[in-house]
């Protein structure tokens, strides 16, 4: 993939970006790699694979198959209302408006608040009913508490609203196995994809592998904070490209690549006319990577319900974190890939245009077609499959 090579180094040479680490697969080709220019601000120390980065919203699906996990082993339902989990955690009351004086108008809500809601954010929650920060189990009962007392933006399961929900899916794993949610997932998923530096903390002696150098806390105030390397994280995103047994059922990763959301979609642009209140603002880091196509939601992913032009096939899994971290999982053809890129201080943000460029390249690049389906046979053929000509001509003389 010279192409590949020759993309990012003209992106770094034009000051798009400071680095950039990209890797991808396509059939009959290994986990190829290309990486250019420089790991931290002060230019000592190339980018590589190798290179720790802060992806906090791209846990989303680590923590989607670590809940799934839990359903495989019958210790979690997906339809299981939440209060049976997390005793108290329970709205019953959601937003219907304001009068004329500006306050709002509430009313009793429908539906229960569930893990799947939670998965594919249609719960009506927003981060506001327990704070930004991903919650601790010690702390579930105030965290209930506060769910109980804000009330639903809307019906758990009538819209899709991206927001705070997989923070509380932290809190019920822990909740459920008894033990802290970094344990479970280095036990769960890290340790058999060999995610050596993936975690919510960078141990002292790999923090000199940080991009753009350590600053010890969150780029978002209240968030808390997410590591990986490109590639660790290609790993895993290849374990559900493949859909490996040792993390999951066959069942959990349908649920994972399919659409769950029905005939809701998610927003293609960030609009502002309608918000009433701060909770309204429904912004994902994706929002801006496909604007002319129609997307839905699995459980952990965003899904193309059409084909991207040039790019991924329909049915293809998207996730990203802010101008930093992409990866795309495409199963109609067995491509997956992802980059990793340090934003150039000063420039414009860009780097969603290399992701779009760096997927069209990769496509392009390895000439990816589709997987040809064999045409189903007609009733009439397969019921006359196997006649000779001399059959055909006794009951259809010519």
């Amino acid at each position: 993939m010279q192409n590949v090579d020759e993309l990012l180094e003209r992106a770094v040479g034009a000051g798009h970006v400071s680095g950039a680490v990209m890797m991808a697969s396509a059939p009959g080709l290994g986990a190829y790699s290309s990486a250019s220019g420089a790991a931290s601000r002060d230019g000592g120390g190339r980018i590589s694979p190798d290179t720790i980065f802060e992806i906090s919203s791209m846990v989303r699906p680590i923590l989607t198959v670590a809940a799934l996990q839990l359903v495989d082993a019958g210790k979690l339902a997906l339809d299981e209302p939440l209060g049976a989990i997390l005793p108290g955690m329970q709205a019953s009351r959601r937003l219907a408006g304001f009068d004329r004086s500006g306050s709002p108008m509430l009313c009793a809500a429908r539906g229960a608040l569930t893990l799947r809601t939670l998965l594919s954010h249609t719960s009506g929650l927003h981060s506001g009913a327990w704070g930004d920060a991903m919650p601790r189990s010690e702390a579930w009962l105030d965290i209930s508490r506060r769910v109980a007392a804000t009330p639903l933006l809307f019906d758990p399961g009538s819209r899709w609203h991206y927001g705070g929900d997989l923070g509380i899916v932290g809190v019920i794993i822990e909740r459920v196995t008894g033990i802290p949610l970094a344990d479970y997932l280095r036990d769960g998923i890290f340790d058999p994809l060999s995610m050596r530096d993936t975690g919510f903390y960078v141990e002292y002696g790999a923090r000199r592998r940080v991009a753009g150098g350590w600053r010890g806390l969150a780029s978002t105030p209240g968030e808390t904070a997410f590591y990986s390397t490109p590639r660790d994280y290609f790993g895993f995103v290849r374990a559900v490209l493949g859909r490996d047994g040792s993390l999951l059922s066959s069942r959990s990763f349908e649920l994972m690549q399919c659409n769950q959301i029905g005939d809701l979609t998610v927003p293609k642009v960030l609009g502002l006319e309608s918000v009433d209140v701060p909770g309204e603002v429904n912004f994902y880091p994706e929002i801006r990577l496909y604007p002319g196509i129609e997307c839905k939601w699995s459980l952990g992913f965003m899904v193309s319900a059409e084909a991207v032009s040039g790019g991924p096939r329909a049915g293809s899994l998207t996730c990203a974190a802010p101008s930093s971290a992409y990866c795309w999982i495409d199963p109609a053809s067995g491509v997956a890939g992802l980059l990793f890129a340090r934003r150039a201080p000063g420039c414009p943000d860009l780097v969603n245009e290399l992701f779009a460029d760096l997927q069209r390249t990769v496509y392009q690049g390895h000439s990816v077609t589709l997987p040809v389906v064999p045409r189903r046979r007609g009733v009439l053929e397969r019921m006359f499959e196997g006649w000779s000509k001399e059959s055909w001509a006794t009951w259809w003389p010519m």
